[in-house]
C-alpha cells in the first residue's frame, strides 16, 4: 500500500480531515495533498515522522510496505476494541500490553501484580 493510501486510511480511522493533518503537522496543504494523491514519491524521514506523530502510528508503518494496522490485520474487530485502540488516552495501556506480550508474562501474574498494587494503595491511604 502506498504512503498516500496509508495516510487516507489513517485519516479515515481517526476521523480527521486533510486540514486537521496540515494543522497538526505544520506541513503545507499542497504537500499533504501530493502525498495523499501519490504525486510525491520521495518523502523525507522528517515529514514521515511528523505525519506519524499526528496519526499516532510508528513511522515504520509508512516505511514498511507490509506494515498494517490492527484494523487491517483483524477486519472484524469489535467496536469497543476499535474505540479503545483509537482513544489517544489509552496509548500507555497498549504499550504496556505489548510489553507484557513481549515478556511473555502470564495473565494471571499480571492480575496478581495489579491486585497487590491496589491492596498497597488502599493500605497506604488508610494511614
Amino acid at each position: 500500500m502506498s504512503i498516500g493510501k496509508k495516510i487516507k486510511h489513517l485519516l479515515s480511522l481517526r476521523e480527521m480531515s486533510q486540514a486537521d493533518l496540515v494543522r497538526q503537522t505544520a506541513i503545507s496543504k499542497a504537500t499533504i495533498s501530493d502525498l495523499i494523491n501519490d504525486k510525491q514519491k520521495n518523502t523525507s524521514l522528517e515529514l514521515v515522522k511528523r505525519i506519524s506523530k499526528a496519526l499516532r502510528v510508528s513511522p515504520l508503518y509508512f516505511l514498511d510496505e507490509n506494515a498494517v494496522t490492527p484494523f487491517e490485520a483483524i477486519p472484524n474487530l469489535p467496536q469497543e476494541i476499535r474505540q479503545f485502540i483509537l482513544n489517544e488516552e489509552n496509548m500507555d495501556y497498549l504499550v504496556l500490553a505489548h510489553k507484557i506480550k513481549v515478556l511473555d508474562l502470564p495473565a494471571e501474574a499480571v492480575e496478581k501484580i495489579i491486585e497487590s498494587y491496589v491492596y498497597l494503595v488502599k493500605k497506604s491511604s488508610m494511614k
